[in-house]
């Protein structure tokens, strides 16, 4: 395959599960403020400086006037300078999908080019403002139905393998992001009057990442933070958990790497996505815990951005 539709196809796939974690991180936080609002002091300034570091992008000229939050949301949501906005996500993938239309199903980018569109028109941005909701959920749909379309139209040959290595390399990054941001935001809380509200902050963490249904599947008590921690974190078989990801951007790399009789030198990525799976699968949490989550989340994230950097190394794709 040219690198040049490997690299569309891996930047289309990541920009979309970008813009989809960005879309259910305002819509969650929009809900949680509403619920705290005058209950807790200073819950809309807590979210913002959360949303911040877990996007890793200071949130320039946004800035609260009377607890409102218009200009963050608009500077997440609608800010073409911002490569971080959800519309310059999806702009982002629709040109890289436009630049291999033979790669992909024309459902593929008939729906992706739909979605732009969408968000693009005038009157539904409008109703965007009244509803902040409606928009977000739109941008989460429309994601959706994309990852449904190239797992249901694809041949699952090299292009498909690309796509499904940005989507899990994105989804793994942002889950660290949030799992470490929330868990330092929130460990001050103790277990005292504050409890209800911690509660329903990690609740929101759950929701976040699509995992709150789940996670009370297995846990039919109260949101506890090592629980959600550990759920997130370590869970082989639940979509969004970073284990999860890394392994199936493990298979995608050793589906692209084919025969393992190949250079030492070629394997970099399979070698660092295997060591953090290694640590994943036999980690000590409550060690973990007592030392501090936050150095072990990081060195995870740093040997994750480490792998997409040698991917796009490997496979002489652009950033």
């Amino acid at each position: 395959m040219l690198s040049r539709v490997a690299d569309a196809l891996f930047w289309m796939s990541r920009y979309l599960e970008r813009a989809e974690h960005i879309a259910r991180l305002l819509d969650i936080s929009f809900h949680l403020e509403l619920d705290l609002h005058g209950v807790a002091v200073g819950a809309g300034e807590q979210e913002s400086a959360a949303l911040s570091s877990i996007l890793n992008a200071p949130m320039r000229g946004a800035s609260y006037t009377g607890g409102e939050t218009t200009s963050i949301q608009d500077w997440l949501t609608l800010d073409d300078e911002n490569p971080n906005s959800i519309m310059s996500c999806v702009n982002r993938a629709r040109n890289n999908a436009r630049s291999v239309r033979g790669a992909i199903s024309p459902s593929i980018w008939r729906e992706l080019n739909k979605l732009y569109w969408q968000l693009k028109d005038p009157e539904f941005m409008a109703r965007a403002l009244e509803s902040p909701h409606d928009f977000y959920g739109a941008v989460e749909t429309g994601c959706q139905l994309f990852q449904g379309l190239c797992d249901a139209t694809l041949l699952q040959d090299e292009g498909w393998q690309f796509i499904r290595l940005g989507r899990f390399l994105e989804r793994a990054d942002i889950t660290l992001r949030i799992i470490d941001v929330k868990y330092r935001h929130l460990q001050h809380m103790s277990d005292g009057p504050e409890l209800p509200i911690l509660n329903l902050k990690w609740a929101a963490v759950l929701k976040t990442c699509l995992a709150y249904e789940a996670y009370q599947r297995l846990y039919i008590s109260r949101v506890e933070p090592e629980r959600v921690v550990a759920f997130l974190l370590l869970h082989p078989h639940f979509p969004h958990a970073v284990r999860f990801c890394l392994e199936e951007a493990s298979r995608a790399v050793a589906e692209l790497e084919g025969d393992a009789s190949r250079q030492s030198s070629e394997r970099r990525v399979d070698r660092l996505l295997g060591q953090t799976l290694s640590d994943l699968r036999y980690i000590d949490l409550d060690s973990v815990f007592r030392t501090g989550l936050h150095p072990f989340l990081a060195g995870t994230l740093k040997r994750c951005g480490e792998a997409s950097l040698a991917i796009q190394e490997q496979y002489a794709l652009n950033y």
